[in-house]
């Protein structure tokens, strides 16, 4: 971790995350009060933390998300990715309960839900939202085209959306954890399999996630009750010390980036593998 930027007000939120984005299509989407700027007025509700990496391969399958931090990424292939990065790190953190003393079960479901429903916003719902996004981002098939390319559920987006969405959710959850394996596609297999990995992320923290539930929900409280200084202030002061715990790359909670980090790059191999036997398949 380095390079924390406070970003305390609202005002000061939405400014950073214009400036940030790659594409034209977000900017307008936010500038605008569309679908982008929902999201990032709901993230601006509590004081917010940019920072970059020091250790890329031990902090991008981190998800220093959940403890407060938004973790800058510049190497993605195309600027419609970028911001769809981005758009699903701040749709984790603008939703995220924080709940002192859950069981660990309930944790872990929590978790899960707001993962679901992150993917929904940033990999679905984001392209029903924004008219030619689909064509600027991914050049491979992907997860969403089923449902952008079905006259159906095209009906049932522009007549009933809120239907809509629920329906998104619900198939994405039945292939998170019900389709038949043998009726699925790649990009299906591999959301199974991302479910799978994140049972593994819950249990490498199974030993300190009540000690970041109890702080965030802290942090939560403070900056809700009206000092949103002091509480960017608490919150710096502890990642700040859980950082300086690593004497090698200042990485906070380093013993859990390492756990998980093995995971992450494992499954990662395995997907860029199996994309890229699909692509020469196609080509």
């Amino acid at each position: 971790m380095k390079n924390l930027i406070p970003l305390v007000t609202s005002d000061d939120i939405h400014a950073h995350c214009l400036a940030h984005w790659k594409t034209e299509a977000f900017r307008s989407s936010h500038r605008q009060g569309g679908y982008i700027h929902g999201i990032v007025d709901q993230y601006a509700r509590l004081p917010r933390f940019s920072c970059e990496t020091t250790n890329d391969r031990l902090e991008r399958a981190h998800f220093c998300t959940w403890w407060g931090l938004t973790m800058r990424r510049d190497d993605y292939a195309a600027p419609a990715i970028e911001d769809l990065y981005l758009l699903h790190e701040i749709w984790h953190a603008a939703h995220m309960p924080f709940i002192p003393g859950i069981g660990f079960e309930a944790f872990h479901g929590k978790m899960e839900r707001n993962e679901l429903e992150a993917s929904v916003a940033s990999e679905l719902l984001v392209y029903f939202k924004i008219d030619g996004l689909r064509e600027s981002a991914f050049p491979h098939p992907i997860y969403a085209d089923r449902f952008l390319n079905d006259p159906a559920m095209r009906l049932l987006w522009r007549e009933h959306e809120v239907v809509a969405t629920n329906t998104l959710l619900e198939a994405r959850r039945n292939v998170m954890y019900s389709k038949p394996e043998g009726d699925m596609d790649l990009s299906e297999r591999w959301i199974r399999k991302f479910t799978m990995q994140n049972r593994q992320w819950s249990i490498v923290w199974a030993d300190r996630y009540l000690e970041i539930e109890d702080h965030m929900h802290r942090f939560q409280q403070m900056a809700l009750g009206g000092d949103r200084k002091a509480a960017a202030d608490f919150h710096a002061d502890w990642i700040e010390a859980e950082a300086a715990m690593d004497m090698v790359d200042h990485v906070p909670f380093r013993d859990q980036a390492l756990l998980f980090a093995t995971i992450y790059w494992a499954n990662r191999a395995k997907y860029d593998s199996a994309l890229a036997v699909q692509r020469a398949t196609q080509s």
